[in-house]
């Protein structure tokens, strides 16, 4: 199942209070795919369809094609404010990096 972070869902929040969006979904889709499998993006809907799955993840409730569901099973949605960017990452801990050195993988 997706997992979201706490960092990220008060990073969340804040965005949907700024946007005054506060009833909008998280979805996640697929952004593109590399060597090393599918990357993922973030998009804020107002509703979801007939085609999605919604998870609740405690105040988040986040959307996804149902097509998707065994693809975005460990995915773990977070936010991060460091050195190297601040913004949401969508990773997978589980996915085998493919060493291929292209500029694709993650």
């Amino acid at each position: 199942m997706v997992t979201i972070t706490d960092a990220a869902v008060a990073a969340l929040n804040d965005v949907l209070a700024e946007q005054n969006k506060k009833d909008h979904l998280l979805r996640v889709f697929i952004a593109g795919i590399g060597c090393g499998g599918p990357s993922f993006g973030l998009a804020l809907e107002e509703a979801a369809t007939d085609a999605d799955k919604t998870v609740e993840l405690g105040a988040v409730k986040v959307v996804y094609d149902n097509e998707l569901e065994k693809t975005v099973e460990n995915l773990v949605i977070d936010y991060i404010d460091n050195e190297m960017g601040t913004g949401f990452i969508v990773e997978d801990p589980t996915a085998e990096p493919c060493g291929g050195g292209c500029a694709g993988c993650h």
